[in-house]
């Protein structure tokens, strides 16, 4: 990983973020519901209340991949945890151990922050990647399948609650 920096982006870097945020979101074969683009990126991860935390890593000059990752509290072990959201390398950089510098990144930032783990989710079928966890020390909780609450339906149910 020689000449590896991981590190905040920069707001001069959103469009390229956005780059990168888009070549993951197209790797689940129907694409992205939202093209992602400099704005987003401005708006959402930089600005005195940034929606997740975001690390780059920079290789021979160029943005090499990114990790986001949430805080959020983990009653099964009465402390803070770390979502994982989306963790990125580009092709051309895979194997050169930017993936595990940047969790390690995340990793560390979080248990500053008193996180004692980190989660995530991986597609099904991701052998590629669930080999990647693995070798990061990840065990799996076993059956699980992840749910989400979109658009009308999620519309629907936040205008249920009491004002």
């Amino acid at each position: 990983m020689t000449g590896t920096t991981i590190r905040a982006a920069t707001m001069a870097e959103a469009d390229e973020v956005a780059a990168l945020f888009n070549a993951i979101n197209s790797l689940d074969g129907d694409g992205p519901m939202v093209t992602m683009t400099g704005a987003h990126v401005r708006q959402h991860l930089f600005g005195p209340r940034p929606l997740s935390m975001l690390r780059v890593a920079e290789a021979d000059g160029v943005l090499a991949g990114f990790v986001t990752g949430n805080l959020v509290y983990d009653s099964t072990r009465a402390a803070a945890g770390c979502i994982v959201v989306d963790l990125y390398v580009r092709p051309d950089f895979r194997r050169r151990g930017i993936g595990r510098a940047l969790m390690a990144a995340l990793a560390a930032e979080t248990h500053r922050d008193g996180a004692v783990c980190l989660w995530w989710g991986v597609d099904d079928g991701d052998d590629e990647a669930t080999a990647f966890y693995i070798s990061l020390g990840a065990e799996s909780e076993g059956a699980f399948e992840g749910r989400i609450l979109t658009g009308a339906a999620y519309e629907t149910l936040a205008a249920e609650a009491a004002p």
